[in-house]
């Protein structure tokens, strides 16, 4: 189901029409290049190890040879996921860096190794002029287009400049006189005399797109995960985390400057990025991601301040610190300062990420006041819904499930948000927009997502005791079946039978008496004694099963003769036969209907009592109608009420009872036809 609130799954580009390459040649070819990426940063560090084992050359330039091979991976991976999202080919694109380096390779080797020039070593001289240029795109638009690969706003403006500014730098860097920086013998094949101005545009164009669009780009990233909700949020801030652990690459890179590792250290912070994203597109809720990016954004926060007192302190004084009591003392005391700092800095990390959590929960709060006194599961998410909808002033608000509830009137315009428990769907919690308005706000979003999972817990509960109710109501009627069966078979089966062995040894008796066998005529009559009351017996046993009125007249007589003589009170039935009923069914309607009609003789003062009888829908309904005194606030004991409710809960029906206008009571009874009712809202005449 697609849902606007939050949203279910990262927004794809709008579907092709069927002239164009479909999914499947598309993840192809992002599987492809990225292969042949891998491919061509493995051959470019062999190349670089045999160039660098006969010459003196400058190092591998590492970032390159990671960013060209293990960003197109991770953007094969997206891709996969969804193809036409443009943020999977951005990570893709990349691999040209791992094609460049590769080329770059072998200009190095025709120029420094090879006795003549290589063959095609003009057009690799060539590439290695601009073929870094793939970093001008892909830093500022990554952190622009992520996760829908859509810019809104001005920001769209910003990314088709960087586009348009990335280009021309790169159509510069081709055609101007200059040098590769692979190596200074390597210069431009189609470099343009009198061009070396376009160096201006060059710079101008990679000082734009890497230190003015991606800072913008990193803040609007920034300000987008604050205010947004939901899935968004979770991809988002993945991004991010990816983001901070490239940071603090750079920083321990930097801190380890001048030694082996510091290269290593940063290629590695370079894989922060690509993983983010894989994360965040196809595995979003792997870890609780805003536990682990506010805790990673203490660190760099500790990381920065540790760094810049070991820059400033330690590192112009050089080996001369090392070792001593002061060196020692700056060591401990910088540990000191970042554990007693770290609550301090969670705490305001906390605030400032988290802006609508403090609002929100105070909201969430006061909804939630409104369930407590529900006395079952259901009856609270019915208040919660009108406790929600009353708060955030909303047209209409419904939960849609296997027990569901509704508030208002459905609008025009719903966004639904999926509800689980315990890891599993239970239904979609439905809001209705406000008029004039086409969505809401972080902190509103904030509090459904989180009524949302109460509601989850609430109907997964009601739920379970729908489906006990459900199994208790069909073992009533099952127990009073067997009933059932058993007084037929007592009534019409054992009890003739031995009514006719009485008969039987009646007659014995005569005859023995006529023979004058006294002592036998004594026996006889002993035993027919036992067999009579033996008859009376299974007659008792019989009409304690089950009433045997039921059996006689069906529900409907027995209503008509339950009020046909009743002394002093007028009685009437308004009765409809309406055929066979389950055993349990039937009498629980009878049983609860002389109990209320007993209460009328004995408590109300009435003059008259009607019983109706009738059918609605997939409920039979039984009502008794008395013009008395009606019902006091607290019913005496011994009304029975409790006995009833019970009775009717039994198989799966409600009892109400309401004073009727002009004087007395009305008692409500609604009992399920055939099997019980899955939810208190179905009894709801």
């Amino acid at each position: 189901m697609t849902t606007e609130l939050p949203a279910a799954a990262p927004v794809e580009a709008t579907p092709p029409p069927a002239t164009r390459l479909g999914d499947s040649p598309l993840r192809l070819l992002g599987l492809v290049t990225a292969v042949v990426a891998v491919l061509a940063a493995l051959a470019a560090v062999v190349a670089h190890a045999m160039i660098e084992s006969r010459v003196d050359v400058e190092p591998l330039y590492l970032a390159n040879i990671v960013v060209g091979a293990g960003w197109p991976l991770a953007g094969a991976a997206v891709v996969w996921a969804q193809p036409r999202n443009p943020c999977g080919w951005l990570l893709v694109s990349t691999g040209s860096l791992a094609l460049y380096e590769l080329m770059s390779q072998y200009s190095l080797w025709s120029e420094r190794v090879a006795d003549r020039p290589l063959p095609g070593a003009a057009a690799t001289d060539w590439v290695s002029m601009f073929g870094f240029g793939a970093y001008f795109y892909v830093l500022p638009l990554l952190p622009l287009l992520f996760p829908d690969g859509r810019a809104t706003g001005w920001w769209r403006w910003l990314a088709r400049t960087v586009v348009v500014v990335a280009t021309c730098a790169v159509m510069a860097r081709m055609v101007v006189p200059e040098r590769s920086d692979t190596d200074a013998g390597i210069v431009n094949p189609i470099g343009v005399p009198g061009l070396e101005f376009l160096n201006w545009v060059v710079l101008a164009g990679s000082y734009f797109c890497i230190v003015v669009a991606t800072p913008a780009a990193v803040v609007h990233l920034v300000a987008r995960t604050r205010r947004s909700v939901g899935v968004e949020r979770a991809q988002l801030q993945w991004l991010m985390l990816g983001g901070i652990w490239l940071v603090v690459g750079i920083i321990v890179s930097q801190l380890a400057r001048g030694l082996p590792s510091a290269d290593l250290i940063f290629a590695l912070g370079l894989v922060g990025p690509p993983l983010g994203v894989v994360v965040a597109m196809i595995r979003h809720r792997l870890f609780d991601v805003e536990f682990a990016l506010s805790r990673t954004l203490v660190l760099v926060v500790v990381l920065g301040v540790v760094g810049t007192v070991w820059a400033a302190a330690v590192l112009p004084a050089g080996p001369d610190l090392t070792g001593t009591r002061p060196g020692i003392l700056l060591v401990a005391a910088s540990g000191v300062a970042a554990v007693v700092s770290w609550d301090i800095l969670l705490r305001h990390v906390d605030r400032w990420w988290f802006p609508h959590r403090r609002a929100s929960a105070a909201l969430t709060r006061r909804i939630m006041t409104a369930a407590r006194t529900a006395a079952e599961p259901h009856a609270a998410m019915r208040l919660l819904l009108e406790s929600l909808r009353h708060e955030l002033k909303l047209p209409y608000v419904a939960f849609v499930g296997p027990v569901g509830a509704q508030v208002g009137h459905r609008s025009e315009q719903v966004e639904m948000l999926d509800v689980s428990a315990l890891g599993r769907a239970i239904g979609v919690l439905e809001v209705g927009h406000r008029r004039g308005t086409s969505g809401f706000s972080a902190q509103e979003r904030d509090v459904l997502e989180q009524l949302a999972a109460h509601l989850g817990v609430l109907a997964h509960t009601s739920s379970l005791i729908a489906d006990v109710a459900e199994s208790r109501s069909r073992i009533v009627i099952a127990r009073e079946e067997e009933r059932r069966r058993l007084r037929n078979d007592l009534h019409d089966g054992v009890g003739p039978s031995l009514a006719g062995i009485a008969l039987e040894l009646d007659a014995l008796a005569g005859r023995l008496e006529q023979r004058e066998e006294h002592d036998l005529v004594t026996v006889t009559r002993r035993v027919r004694d036992r067999a009579r009351a033996a008859v009376g017996e299974v007659r008792a046993v019989a009409h304690g099963l089950r009433p045997p009125i039921l059996d006689q007249v069906g529900l409907a007589g027995a209503l008509e003769q339950l009020v046909g003589s009743l002394g002093t009170i007028e009685g009437s039935a308004d009765v409809v036969d309406i055929g066979p009923l389950p055993a349990g069914v039937e009498v629980a309607a009878y049983a609860i209907a002389a109990e209320a009609v007993a209460n009328v003789v004995r408590h109300s003062a009435a003059s008259r009592v009607r019983v109706e009888l009738h059918r609605t829908g997939e409920a039979i309904v039984v009502g008794i109608v008395d013009n008395g005194r009606g019902m006091p606030g607290r019913p005496p004991a011994g009304v029975g009420l409790a006995s009833m409710q019970a009775r009717a809960a039994e198989v799966g029906g409600r009892v109400d009872h309401v004073d009727t206008d002009g004087g007395g009571t009305t008692v409500r009874v609604v009992l399920p036809w055939d099997g019980p009712f899955r939810s208190t809202e179905q009894v709801r005449p």
